[in-house]
């Protein structure tokens, strides 16, 4: 600004008075402006000059956020197979902001964000210079292979909003520094192994919005100070090893809409302040912990609530019936908890509800027939409770089921018409409901898992059942079901993976159903009456099986050589049929029981989109074992199980000695059979056998000494044979402390018997040939005492004949004379 010299105001003013005065004021305004125009000239020359030094500051910071940038680069490895990596782009003969990847600049040409997410970056962050980004306000590193920890001056990121460094490598713990960005709105830093607490200081974080440290390895307990984190909608605290309570101070998190806590050690209440204080809240999970108590009735205060899940906790007390005002509820999860009393008819006020799992608690009554009002339900679980009574026939106006499970309740009556043509899963298994197999499931032609075991059903299987093409899993086992099997419908079961008719009244030869199963892996069909022989086409039609049930049935004949070809077979189970012949040829191929399993479990799997996720529908096998001495049901486990049982039939023979090489089993039962022969001296190469059973047979000779090497034995009878000779010791032997094992062997001595042997220091072998010796021995001596009874004899006859007769002593003393004269 220009201003007036004070002579020149004072000049002006006098113009009105003198006239002279007036007479030079034009030179004076003339000389006023030129000054002016002078003066402005100079402050616009020096604005010019600020402007080429601000134009000439901007390469060398531009230069020294590039150069920071390939200092970090050069501490850095690329894991890509072919080496190529978006930071190849990173070099000083291109430009910063137009061709270096995962760049992005402001106008000013200052780097604003820097995101390469799997990038296959190997390395440190201790050589990047946060100092050399003050305008940066997005970082994300995710998905690469970082390692360290997350250094302390990462604070110096002053402009940053956004930090992602999830799914890395990084250690060391969450650093305080980071409650230092006050600016930052989303922090993602899961799945990492960073271990340690939560910062308090991240209470700090006033403008957070988003914050994501789940699987991140945290101990400790949530730090109450995180409830003044005002603006926080996301919170993802969930797979850690979170300890103690659920402060009640996170009820300050007003904008809260996503609640993750879940697969942690929590426990304590659920505060009910989080319902009254988080109106816009519509995600909670906190499943997998250890929450008690109720759950509270202002849950019905949450009424933006969509996502609802509290499984596998211990919570107690019945199921809040303001529940049933969550009208946009979509998905509600219960389960495995200690819930008691009855289900809500509120429940039928949920018409948006998708998922219902209510499984392993404690429920009690009837389903109430509001249930049928639920119009988009297609997951309904409610396994494993005590509900009672029928179930509601407005189960059938639930069009859109794609899975339902009623099992191990108390329900009788038949079981209801399900009206959905998309369902993928039914189980009523273990309840009492009677009746007919149902007809409505030949309808449902998507239906792969179905199961209806346990319960009291009748009559004859409808042909139809065999043409659901789609059919995965199918358990019929333990009602009374009857009829021939084997000649029913087109048998289109082509993805049949597991079959279950086991305890039921069926007949008929092997089902020829099965000739096309060629994915077949479990067969059970033990406890009926079917018979005839085991057709030879099971070898090359099943090549996938794995366990194979027959037993308690009619079955005969010898085991066809085709069962050999099934090199996946893990558990044969024959028992107790009338099945003949040598079992030598038997063993020959099983390859599968030559090596221990490793798989844990064998399931049924259902792929299903729900909600816009997928959605896994299993079903674990479950099959019935004689299993040492006692029947045992294995469920989920049964893959690691591995055996035979040829039990209770009429096999002859000798026991092949190649049966050491099936070094898998973890059971073996040939007893109540016509075995002979010698225990094969091999055994002891069984090392994972656990139960043995040979009694019953005719087996003979010694028991092996390698017997003794069977660590893993718990279970042994050799009881009823022709076994001699002393029974080993050692090692597992030793608690095999009950005689009746080996009850009926006649030659056998040693512990546990009270039979001594001569010398139970000596081996069986060498007991025997002292047995031998003593033998010979005693004959020798009795030949000695003979000859000398002889002698003994003889000479007693012949001077006894000379005391008698007088006339043959007179001769003889005689004769005697005669040659004493001469």
């Amino acid at each position: 600004m220009i201003v007036a010299d004070p002579s020149e105001l004072d000049a002006v003013k006098k113009e009105q008075i003198t006239p002279q005065v007036a007479f030079i004021a034009p030179q004076i305004v003339a000389d006023a402006m030129e000054s002016r125009v002078r003066n402005t000239k100079v402050c616009l020359l020096i604005l010019f000059l600020l402007q080429i030094r601000t134009w000439g500051a901007v390469p060398p910071r531009r230069e020294a956020e590039a150069k920071a940038l390939l200092t970090w680069k050069s501490t850095l490895m690329f894991s890509d197979a072919d080496g190529s990596s978006p930071l190849s782009s990173w070099s000083l003969a291109s430009s910063t902001c137009s061709s270096w990847s995962g760049i992005k600049c402001n106008m000013a040409g200052r780097i604003v964000e820097l995101s390469v997410p799997g990038a296959s970056i190997e390395g440190m962050l201790d050589a990047f210079d946060f100092l050399a980004f003050p305008a940066i306000t997005g970082l994300n590193l995710s998905g690469n292979h970082l390692m360290g920890t997350i250094p302390a001056n990462i604070s110096l990121l002053i402009s940053l909003t956004s930090l992602d460094l999830s799914s890395n490598n990084l250690t060391g713990g969450i650093p305080a520094a980071l409650g230092m960005l006050h600016s930052l709105r989303v922090l993602v830093l899961r799945n990492n192994p960073l271990g340690g607490p939560i910062p308090v200081s991240l209470d700090r974080l006033g403008a957070l919005q988003r914050l994501d440290l789940q699987a991140v390895q945290l101990i400790d307990t949530i730090p109450a100070e995180l409830g003044h984190l005002g603006a926080l909608t996301f919170l993802d605290l969930s797979r850690n090893n979170l300890s103690g309570g659920l402060p009640r101070s996170l009820a300050g998190m007003r904008r809260m809409r996503e609640f993750y806590l879940s697969r942690n050690i929590l426990s304590g209440l659920i505060p009910s302040d989080l319902f009254t204080h988080w109106p816009e809240v519509t995600l909670f999970y906190i499943h997998y912990n250890s929450f008690t108590g109720s759950i509270p009735q202002e849950i019905g205060k949450a009424t933006k609530l969509r996502f609802l899940s509290l499984h596998t906790n211990n919570l107690t007390g019945v199921i809040p019936v303001e529940i049933g005002t969550l009208v946009g509820l979509e998905m509600l999860d219960l389960g495995k908890n200690s819930l008691s009393g009855r289900i809500p008819p509120s429940f039928g006020n949920l018409k948006l509800l998708v998922v219902m799992i209510l499984y392993s608690n404690n429920l009690t009554g009837l389903v109430p027939h509001e249930v049928g009002s639920m119009s988009s339900l297609q997951g309904l679980d409610l396994n494993d409770n005590k509900l009672e009574g029928e179930v509601p026939a407005t189960i059938s106006s639930l069009r859109d089921l794609y899975d339902i499970d009623f099992s191990n309740n108390k329900f009788i009556g038949t079981i209801p018409r399900i009206s959905s043509t998309k369902l993928l899963s039914a189980a009523f298994g273990n309840n009492s409901f009677s009746g007919s197999f149902p007809r409505t499931f030949c309808q449902t032609t998507s239906l792969e898992i179905l199961d209806l075991s346990s319960n009291q059903l009748s009559g004859e299987l409808p042909d139809c059942l065999w043409d659901l093409k789609d059919l995965l899993f199918l358990d019929l086992s333990s009602n009374a079901l009857s009829g021939d099997v084997q000649s029913a419908g087109s048998a289109n079961l082509s993805f049949l993976e597991s079959l279950h008719l086991a305890n039921n009244k069926f007949t008929g030869g092997f089902p020829t159903i099965l000739k096309n199963c060629k994915k077949l892996v479990v067969l059970d069909i033990g406890g009926n009456y079917f018979s005839g022989q085991i057709p030879s086409w099971i070898g090359p039609s099943l090549p996938s099986l794995r366990i194979l049930r027959l037993p308690f049935n009619l079955f005969s004949g010898s085991i066809p050589w085709q069962l050999s070809q099934l090199s996946h077979l893990q558990l044969l189970d024959l028992a107790s049929n009338h099945f003949s012949g040598p079992i030598d040829g038997l063993l020959a191929n099983l390859t599968s029981m030559m090596r221990p399993q490793t798989e844990f479990n064998m399931t049924s799997l259902v792929h299903h989109e729900v909600l816009h996720h997928d959605a896994n529908l299993t079903h674990f096998d479950r099959i019935d074992i004689n299993w040492k001495k006692r029947s045992y049901q294995f469920q989920g486990t049964i893959a690691l199980m591995m055996g035979i049982d040829l039990s209770a039939n009429s096999f002859s023979g000798e026991i092949p000695s190649e049966i050491a090489n099936l070094k898998g089993l973890r059971f073996l039962n040939l007893s109540r059979n016509h075995l002979t022969g010698r225990i094969p001296e091999n055994i002891g190469i069984l090392e994972l056998l656990e139960s043995l059973d040979f009694s019953w047979n005719e087996l003979s000779g010694a028991i092996p000494s390698s017997i003794s090497r069977l660590v893993s034995l718990s279970s042994l009878n050799l009881s009823y044979n022709h076994l001699s000779g002393e029974i080993p010791t050692g090692n597992q032997l030793q608690t095999l402390d009950d005689p009746s094992i080996y009850n009926n062997n006649s030659g056998l001595c040693g512990f546990p018997l009270s039979v001594s042997c001569s010398n139970s220091s000596s081996g069986t072998t060498e007991t025997l040939d002292r047995s031998k010796k003593h033998d010979s021995q005693i004959e020798t001596l009795y030949l000695c005492y003979s000859i000398v009874a002889g002698l003994a004899l003889g000479l007693w006859l012949w001077f006894g004949s000379l005391v008698i007769f007088r006339p043959w002593r007179r001769s003889i003393f005689f004769c005697v004379d005669r040659v004493q004269d001469k």
